[in-house]
């Protein structure tokens, strides 16, 4: 879904949909928080990119994902990506290169502030793949 960040850039992929991700959007920590709301909530999960020139959301829920790009105003519809399946890929992808999503910020962050950061990660991380689990158990259902 989204390839190992550098100089600021990532590329998400989602079925034939490729998009430049930049980092003026704090993908780790919004994206695990949009998938950590709707899995805990039963909500559909928004997920924004900036491209810098063009910008893309992502409306995900429990039947369909829509992407929405401002480049063309297109929309496009996927019936086989639900909240569950972005927040596993996501949490895989951010494991994966989970130092270089630490520092996807060019932020001059003092050392305390990059170990509190990731500590925060560490544990949205936890939590959403916790979220996911219960989520799991209640096979579709969040009552």
């Amino acid at each position: 879904m989204l390839s190992r960040p550098e100089a600021g850039w990532s590329e998400l992929t989602l079925g034939d949909f490729k998009a430049p991700v930049s980092f003026l959007t704090d993908i780790p920590f919004d994206w695990l928080r949009a998938c950590l709301s709707s899995l805990k909530y039963g909500i559909p999960a928004a997920f924004f990119l900036d491209s810098e020139g063009t910008t893309t959301t992502i409306v995900v829920n429990f039947a369909t994902t829509y992407i929405i790009s401002s480049s063309d105003l297109s929309v496009t519809y996927m019936s086989d990506i639900f909240v569950t399946d972005f927040a596993k890929m996501l949490i895989e992808d951010i494991r994966r290169d989970f130092d270089d999503w630490l520092y996807w910020l060019d932020a001059s962050l003092t050392e305390e502030k990059w170990a509190n950061r990731r500590k925060m990660l560490e544990d949205l991380l936890a939590e959403t793949e916790k979220a996911c689990e219960e989520f799991s158990k209640l096979d579709g259902m969040n009552y």
